[in-house]
């Protein structure tokens, strides 16, 4: 055999314009409609700080999931879960799916990791899933804990990933889509995904990352946005919790609050603030009343102070942990009265 013959039957590594054009591409299939895909060689993620709602949301998608029920508004595809779960007990979770109303005997199947502290393997999971044959998405909580790396060396992210997508993901990416629970660092950071942990590796290598942080110390409602490659992303919204039930829904956006709060006056903040303290005496302004008033964070802030100076409110408490301050109404004023205090 020739140099020439033997060359011309090696194949091409590159793929020209009228092949590429002529290539059959399956349609997208979302498990939840914009936000959630199969058929994508990378795994999305939901980001957040500890106990700032990661597992609340990924256990409200299962159940939506095995139900065939709305997420966040958005349709979903029915079918069974892996809740690959290795921090909080079965009895936690137990205890939340029968919250949000799940039912094995009519819903599709929600399969739990019950293995010990070893089988928590990519190996292990891969081998789930070729016996799970039905199985479409598998939450992993967490992405740190499966994969084995410090939050801060980018290189061992790197390699946890192509390991992972190795063993599993490109095994099985047809038929499923993947969502890990990943941490977000302490600190701030200008750009979400710079908050990943082992974030310039991962950044990269994801379908979509769904972000979840607390607005302040002083206002402990949630924030949720998604940035995903390909769908319909989900703009800063407040989530809203139902702690009975543990459903999550989406609330106003943080663009209609700025726009409300420029139409919120002096004097409706004021009035909300003592309908607040008549109606929950003893409670606190940062911790309880601030959330509840619409209007500009320093505003409300501001005119609660000029509340207490006049009089309106009266505090007590020490102003320690275990006592903190708490307000009262010393007497219901209408709107004439405070526009004459004023």
């Amino acid at each position: 055999m020739t140099v020439k013959a033997a060359t011309s039957k090696k194949k091409s590594i590159l793929m020209s314009g009228k092949e590429l054009m002529a290539l059959k591409v399956a349609p997208q299939e979302w498990l939840v409609d914009g936000l959630l895909r199969v058929g994508r060689k990378r795994s999305s993620l939901i980001v957040s700080q500890p106990e700032a709602g990661k597992s609340s949301l990924a256990r409200a998608l299962a159940v939506s999931i095995v139900k065939g029920q709305p997420f966040l508004g958005r349709r979903t595809v029915k079918s069974d879960v892996i809740y690959w779960m290795t921090e909080d007990s079965p009895e936690d979770l137990q205890d939340s799916l029968r919250r949000l109303g799940y039912d094995p005997s009519t819903d599709k199947n929600i399969l739990v990791f019950n293995g010990e502290p070893s089988d928590n393997t990519i190996h292990t999971l891969n081998e789930a899933l070729e016996e799970y044959l039905s199985v479409r998405l598998v939450i992993i909580e967490t992405m740190n804990d499966l994969l084995k790396f410090e939050d801060n060396k980018n290189w061992e992210a790197r390699k946890a990933y192509d390991c992972f997508h190795s063993a599993v993901v490109s095994k099985h990416f047809h038929r499923v889509a993947f969502l890990g629970l990943a941490h977000r660092k302490k600190r701030d950071t200008k750009n979400s995904g710079d908050g990943i942990a082992g974030a310039t590796e991962i950044r990269g290598r994801t379908d979509g990352k769904w972000y979840i942080n607390v607005k302040s110390d002083d206002d402990q409602r949630r924030i949720f946005h998604t940035q995903v490659r390909k769908g319909d992303n989900i703009a800063r919204t407040y989530l809203e919790f139902d702690k009975q039930t543990e459903t999550i829904t989406l609330g106003m956006t943080l663009a209609e609050e700025r726009k409300l709060g420029v139409g919120i006056t002096k004097d409706k903040i004021e009035k909300q603030i003592l309908e607040y303290f008549a109606t929950h005496p003893g409670t606190t302004f940062n911790g309880d009343c601030l959330s509840n008033v619409e209007g500009h964070t320093d505003l409300k802030r501001k005119l609660f102070k000029e509340l207490v100076s006049k009089g309106f409110l009266v505090k007590s408490g020490d102003g320690t942990k275990n006592s903190p301050y708490v307000f009262r109404v010393v007497e219901i004023q209408n709107e004439a009265e405070l526009k004459e205090a004023a």
